[in-house]
């Protein structure tokens, strides 16, 4: 966790939108550890209350969070969304958190890469207008956007903080819509109804320390397939040889969740920082030809390669059914555009951390934290199978 505050002795009432989701678990802790009190939206579930599911998910991350020093002091959870108007909250209760807001944290998004359009524009877009409505009417009209380096779309070469490209093409309606949302928060800060600070991290993946990731992160579902693909190849041959499109020399951008946690809690803490767009990335990305010998070492397969778009004809009928598995992952295994940071290194200077990058001991870490998690998916799924068989004697 990064505790170095811009602003000594202020801590905030911040209004957080998707408090349990992968990065807003990890953002809900360092705000609340760096002194902040936390009024955090979330969308009610059947079979629990929200403060349970934040609970949950904070314990989760950090078993050892102080969870009773928080509840109902620094930390209010109440139930709402995004997608609906007021947030889903009634007018007097809507009134008043507007009322007792410093800031305003717009996490809460649709990260899945191909639904459908609906719910996309209805959560990205539609949610960040209510975001910015939101905080329009605080008092200090303050909106911290999460965005996507990914809004670039298609793009190759260096993109600059500074820009909102939105005419290179996009690999999916998930791009397309962040860059949309993020243009709607551009467009609101220039005519004077807020004041933001927009932040755009790249691929996020495990915590730096722990590996710890939420099941239904991308990264997380990727390895997981490989996993399952490792085991169904040893128990039927001894030939392990497997291919995964991609090209070997193309870079990927990682940034662990906790770096980008602590990056968002600093620069919102720093006057210097509003008003303006950094990209939370890595600046020395790593070539997927590296990555694969991080992941083949961790899932101890050194036959595991990956396959240049000339050689995708040859792959074998299992090769390609796991194609087809990973077909919304596979436009994120070539070339990609390289993220400029001027902005963020000219911001914080001395006190821009520096970030883990991907190396075998993270990479280690991370596969050790989805092969515990894995393992328990596979004990649960034989329980409920062994549950079945008896409720059907």
């Amino acid at each position: 966790m990064l505790k170095n505050s811009g602003m000594p002795g202020k801590p905030k009432r911040i209004f957080l939108t998707g408090a349990t989701g992968f990065l807003g678990t990890v953002l809900l802790r360092d705000l609340l550890l760096n002194g902040h009190t936390v009024t955090a939206l979330v969308r009610a579930q059947s079979g629990g209350s929200v403060s349970d599911r934040l609970k949950d998910r904070l314990l989760d991350y950090d078993p050892k969070f102080p969870w009773d020093q928080f509840s109902e002091r620094n930390l209010i959870a109440i139930a709402g969304d995004t997608a609906l108007s007021h947030f889903g909250l009634s007018k007097s209760l809507y009134e008043r958190q507007v009322a007792e807001t410093d800031v305003v944290i717009h996490n809460a998004a649709c990260t899945a890469l191909e639904t459908d359009w609906d719910s996309l524009e209805a959560i990205n877009i539609g949610g960040t207008r209510r975001a910015i409505d939101f905080a329009a009417h605080t008092p200090t009209k303050s909106l911290v956007h999460v965005s996507s380096a990914y809004v670039a779309g298609e793009r190759t070469g260096v993109v600059l903080e500074g820009e909102l490209l939105m005419t290179g093409g996009f690999r999916n309606g998930y791009e397309r819509s962040k860059a949309i949302a993020e243009n709607e928060v551009r467009e609101a800060a220039a005519s004077g109804r807020i004041r933001s600070l927009t932040v755009r991290p790249s691929i996020i993946v495990g915590d730096s320390r722990s590996g710890y990731m939420c099941p239904n992160h991308h990264f997380f579902d990727l390895i997981f397939r490989l996993l399952t693909i490792r085991r169904m190849i040893r128990s039927k041959t001894d030939d392990c040889r497997f291919r995964i499109p991609g090209e070997p020399t193309a870079t990927k951008n990682f940034i662990p969740v906790d770096y980008v946690s602590g990056l968002i809690t600093l620069l919102l803490e720093t006057d210097a920082a509003w008003g303006k767009t950094f990209h939370l990335t890595d600046p020395a990305p790593i070539r997927l030809e590296m990555l694969n010998l991080y992941v083949r070492t961790a899932l101890d397969w050194p036959d595991l390669v990956w396959c240049p778009k000339s050689e995708i004809k040859e792959l074998s009928p299992l090769e390609r059914r796991f194609f087809r598995s990973i077909k919304i992952y596979e436009k994120y295994f070539w070339q990609e555009a390289f993220f400029d940071q001027s902005q963020l290194k000219a911001v914080l200077g001395a006190r821009l951390p520096i970030s883990d990058q991907m190396s075998q001991k993270t990479v280690n870490r991370m596969v050790k934290f989805i092969q515990t998690k894995y393992a328990g998916r596979d004990t649960a799924r034989k329980e409920r199978s062994a549950k079945k068989k008896l409720e059907s004697v």
